[in-house]
């Protein structure tokens, strides 16, 4: 069945040689592929670049183009039927559209013209593509790519949202508030971690911590698991541009990257940009109170079509003057689940106000010295973004970006009264008072999504970051040599040691145990280093111990549901509120609890390594439709670390321990010979199952290696592809 469906994947494979001629081009545009199929796209003018661009990423990932809008825009139903309907219905109630439509006003000359080059090479393809990708074969559909910008722009809102927090905490907290009172609430739910999920890895260290003098830059973004995944591999030349690193699969440019003069890498800053207002609305939902009057509400009809059904159904989304009203809450990594909420909170949202625009790229590549550069990215509002910075003169830099409400009162981490006008943001955290730092003293500048507002900041970025581990094992193993190359650099994005399961160790030691089988079990954690590499039987039996002291714990006290939400979070009581527990146990934990969660960690991991429970499995959306698993599935292999460890391991506490969070690409830039730079992604370039770069990249990404990422042509011609117009 795997080998036919490949076959009838075959003939819309996008070609690597040969000539295409295009309506639309201006001049021909070469494209050359390295060994991995990452393609190197030369073009005399910017304007054929990006319509280039618009082709090769077509060619090679056009269904994930169209999935990417359809999600950004709540019409995935129209494809998938009714089992998608919540995913649209909240996506049409945040409203990534409406938001995209005010974020289109922002738009400048050049990024309207740009982003219409890029869309129309995506259609030149379209029109001129052989046969098309086969998963429109398999669902009967014709690519719906169309030429407005606006889902462009909801895709960029969509990012926008994906990378920001911390709405669902807020939920999470009031509801623990209601159950189990505000003690047991900030005990569970503590001021340092954050929202699983989305994360990220970069550091830039100064020429006097390297064995070449010159800078090094190091970045791994860590995003949810996907096939094919978020982001193209490119090399984009033209003259006034050149940069190679990654692109967005719907907007032209490198948005993570270098050029020959500077390379440039981002983490999530997990910013608090997201507050709820309970709203007081009257009986006939028709208003809500503001001071002393009754508001209008404004009334949206969302009209969302499912596969199947002969009427679209109709949401009335309501809003007020904080945003939309909120109908349900989330829960969940993987697969994401939702629940209705009992109160009417409207959200305020930062990524409702701005978004990326197609140009940033541009800019970026663009900048001449570090000042240039943090112009740049200062441009961006949502999502705030971490910037490390190398350059060729010996820079190395950071800047914090992002708009960061100024409140009236509160601190964000609770939902807030909505009508007494007392919460409202005043405006943002100036710009020009954003953390940052040019060449410190150390030699090195590193964030992992760690808390970064300075001691004495007198401004609140957010109270919710992500645990400090990570970072301070990268300064640890940044600190500890002043010859770093590229090879150390890619040590330290594999490492796997976690400081926070030696923590959480030494003190479930203490338990008094009462078997042969637990004084074993004790006696081999007591022996272990605290690597969670894949083939470790002391990480399987941590982290199966841990999670059966959390459901133990969680589920009498909070619920099945609740405790579900909860530990989807895992980082948040793994990381934090075991080890307090263990310390101060209070009435929440003592040894009968420890032991019997013990023996139920031995009964199920005798024997098992940690890669065995922890398998990452790297899967298209289609993989999904009995029948085809084995055709859409890239990956199913044994994986290391967690959500605490350098090398990105995260999964959802609520189901098992399947890898959710990884890093989505691993790259080391050498500033001192670029050509010594490395990448890699988890699977491969195409989003065609039959393409022999597919998955070539897993095996390279499991084992931490990675290719060559330089700028120079390859010494021997490959194979190549010239787009010439029609």
């Amino acid at each position: 069945m795997s080998d036919q469906l490949r076959e009838m994947a075959r003939p819309s494979l996008f070609p690597d040689e040969g000539t295409l001629y295009l309506n639309g081009l201006e001049r021909p545009v070469t494209i050359r592929r390295d060994p991995f199929g990452v393609p190197r796209i030369e073009a005399e003018t910017l304007d054929d670049l990006w319509f280039a661009q618009g082709v090769v990423t077509a060619g090679e990932r056009l269904f994930q183009v169209e999935l990417a809008l359809r999600t950004a825009t709540g019409r995935l139903a129209e494809v998938f039927g009714e089992r998608i309907f919540e995913d649209d219905r909240f996506i049409r109630t945040i409203g990534l559209h409406r938001a995209a439509a005010r974020h289109l006003l922002a738009w400048t000359d050049e990024d309207h013209h740009i982003h219409g080059r890029f869309r129309a090479g995506l259609r030149a393809w379209i029109d001129t593509a052989p046969a098309l990708p086969v998963e429109y074969t398999l669902l009967d559909l014709t690519p719906d790519v169309p030429d407005d910008p606006l889902p462009y722009a909801a895709a960029f809102a969509y990012l926008a949202w994906s990378l920001s927090s911390n709405w669902e905490s807020e939920v999470l907290r009031a509801e623990l508030d209601e159950q189990l009172g505000r003690d047991a609430a900030e005990l569970l739910m503590p001021r340092a971690p954050s929202a699983h999920g989305q994360g990220s890895n970069d550091w830039a260290v100064a020429g006097s911590l390297t064995a070449s003098g010159e800078p090094l830059l190091a970045n791994d973004p860590h995003l949810l698991v996907s096939q094919p995944g978020p982001w193209l591999e490119l090399h984009l030349a033209a003259p006034g541009y050149e940069a190679r690193g990654v692109a967005l699969p719907f907007s032209p440019g490198i948005i993570l990257g270098a050029t020959p003069h500077h390379a440039w890498g981002a983490t999530n800053v997990t910013g608090d940009v997201q507050d709820l207002f309970e709203e007081t609305v009257n009986d006939e939902g028709t208003a809500a109170r503001y001071r002393d009057r009754w508001e209008p509400l404004v009334l949206h009809e969302e009209r969302i079509a499912v596969r199947g059904e002969p009427e679209p159904r109709t949401v009335t989304v309501r809003e007020t003057r904080h945003g939309p009203i909120l109908t349900h809450g989330t829960a969940g990594v993987l697969r994401t689940t939702y629940w209705p909420l009992d109160r009417p909170y409207a959200l305020r949202w930062t990524g409702h106000e701005s978004a990326l625009r197609p140009s940033l790229p541009l800019d970026v590549a663009r900048a001449r010295d570090v000042e240039e550069f943090r112009s740049a990215v200062l441009q961006i509002g949502c999502p705030g973004q971490n910037f490390v910075y190398a350059d060729v003169d010996g820079t190395i830099a950071y800047q914090c970006t992002g708009w960061y409400p100024l409140r009236e009162a509160g601190d964000g981490t609770r939902p807030v009264p909505g009508w007494t006008g007392e919460h409202e943001w005043l405006g943002w955290i100036p710009l020009d008072e954003l953390p940052n730092e040019v060449n410190p003293d150390r030699g090195f500048v590193a964030t992992a999504n760690h808390d970064i507002q300075p001691r004495g900041y007198p401004y609140l970025i957010a109270k919710d970051f992500h645990l400090p581990f990570r970072n301070r094992r990268i300064e640890e193993l940044l600190e500890r040599r002043d010859d770093h190359d590229v090879s150390s650099m890619r040590a330290i994005q594999m490492d796997t040691i976690s400081r926070t399961a030696l923590e959480t160790v030494s003190l479930l030691l203490r338990v008094e145990t009462r078997s042969d089988e637990q004084a074993a079990a004790v006696k081999q954690l007591g022996e272990w280093d605290g690597d969670l590499r894949a083939d470790s039987e002391e990480a399987a039996l941590f982290n199966v111990w841990c999670a059966a002291i959390a459901r133990r714990v969680l589920e009498p006290r909070i619920g099945e549901g609740l405790f579900t939400a909860y530990h989807s979070w895992r980082e948040t009581f793994q990381g934090s509120v075991l080890p307090r527990l263990l310390r101060e146990p209070d009435g929440w934990i003592d040894d009968d609890l420890l032991r019997a969660a013990l023996d139920e960690a031995i009964e199920r991991t005798d024997g098992v390594t940690w890669g065995e429970l922890h398998r990452l499995v790297i899967a298209h959306p289609l993989a999904s439709i009995p029948g085809l698993e084995p055709m859409f599935t890239a990956a199913d292999v044994p994986f290391g670390g967690d959500e605490q460890t350098v090398a990105q391991g995260g999964f959802d506490g609520s189901l098992g321990f399947r890898p959710a969070v990884i890093p989505s690409w691993r790259v080391v830039w050498d500033l001192g010979g670029l050509e010594r730079s490395l990448g890699v992604v988890p699977t491969g370039v195409s989003g065609n199952p039959a393409s022999a770069h597919w998955n070539d990249q897993l095996e390279l990404y499991v084992g931490g290696g990675a290719k060559p990422y330089g700028f120079a042509p390859p010494p021997t011609a490959p194979p190549t592809l010239t787009l010439v117009p029609s």
